[in-house]
């Protein structure tokens, strides 16, 4: 059977999959954190904002265990268990706050790195801080393996503080690169930490390109954000959309090549890409726009002259969802 013959074949049960995987995620945090972040939003001195929830509810807390989880589960061929789902929940409950810490004019980087390596020590001064230590602290007290979830999470905080070497000018193309792929690839061995089973080397190698390919991915779709907030990206540093194609289309093909050097059965690893694949497929559909706006512009990929209307991708439209569903027919794995 062709690759595109099986992807067409795949695609109604793969994303049914994911979806049912979405669901559940959603029950388990009606179910068992629902009533936590109530009392939180209750309680708020108003150091979180409605946007902070949002993010729990329906981007970190929800993504975190229903498709890295599932596709980390995959892998190894049995579910999550209660266990594990529980621990991934609370490290995508905590990912945004944390992310915030760094952009609190208040808060020392020492201290920040405190918070991560000795929680406990921690009397919270803030609402966000709280739920960060008390979320934190749940998920070391419940995983399997806690000094590998403060292990990644330290190198996490390293890899946001450097980060702040993005804003303004001065740095070069290649160390931008370099904290692209340290932070994204740190952040999902970060969640990975979380499940039972031992990360072995191939492993490792595998999905720190995933989150080196997901965090270049996220800054495509971060561009507009980015350049108004002065944040130096790849995409934000490029004049022209097909060296950024390229090297989106590199740094894929080398994710699916480190697939396959993983300890796991063919089966297994094909499973854990048909979950991964949609949702790297989604910056082929961005790309697209940019090239677009490019072409309309003289061959330039100028930030500057456009809208934020045209740099918003929106992945909702059913011409985007129509363009990834097309890219997942054609993906090679």
């Amino acid at each position: 059977m062709s690759g595109k013959l099986r992807n067409t074949l795949l695609i109604p049960p793969v994303y049914f999959s994911i979806m049912r995987n979405i669901n559940k995620q959603k029950k388990f945090i009606r179910t068992h954190f629902e009533n936590i972040l109530i009392n939180f939003e209750s309680s708020n001195d108003g150091s979180l904002s409605t946007k902070d929830f949002i993010k729990i509810r329906k981007y970190y807390g929800l993504a975190v265990p229903a498709i890295l989880g599932e596709a980390f589960s995959n892998l190894r061929g049995y579910p999550l268990t209660f266990q594990e789902r529980y621990v991934n929940t609370n490290m995508g409950v905590i990912t945004g706050i944390f992310d915030d810490f760094f952009d609190n004019a208040r808060l020392t980087n020492d201290y920040i790195k405190r918070m991560v390596e000795k929680p406990e020590s921690i009397i919270p001064s803030t609402s966000n801080e709280k739920l960060f230590i008390d979320f934190y602290l749940s998920a070391l007290e419940r995983s399997s393996f806690p000094h590998l979830v403060k292990k990644y999470a330290l190198i996490v905080t390293a890899n946001q503080i450097d980060s702040v070497e993005q804003e303004g000018t001065g740095i070069s193309y290649d160390r931008i690169w370099e904290i692209t792929k340290d932070k994204g690839g740190s952040s999902v061995l970060f969640y990975r930490s979380g499940l039972d089973n031992e990360l072995n080397v191939e492993e490792e190698e595998t999905l720190f390109q995933l989150g080196s390919l997901m965090q270049l991915e996220n800054d495509i779709f971060d561009t507009y954000k980015d350049s108004q907030d002065n944040i130096l990206t790849i995409p934000t540093t490029i004049k022209n959309i097909q060296s950024l194609r390229n090297l989106y289309q590199e740094q894929v093909q080398l994710f699916i090549k480190l697939s396959y050097n993983m300890p796991y059965s063919r089966k297994k690893i094909m499973r854990f890409l048909d979950k991964i694949m949609p949702v790297i497929n989604r910056g082929f559909v961005c790309l697209d726009q940019y090239q677009k706006l490019e072409d309309i512009n003289n061959g330039v990929f100028d930030i500057s002259v456009y809208s934020r209307k045209q740099l918003i991708c929106d992945m909702e439209a059913p011409g985007n969802i129509v363009r990834t569903i097309y890219y997942q027919i054609i993906s090679t794995y």
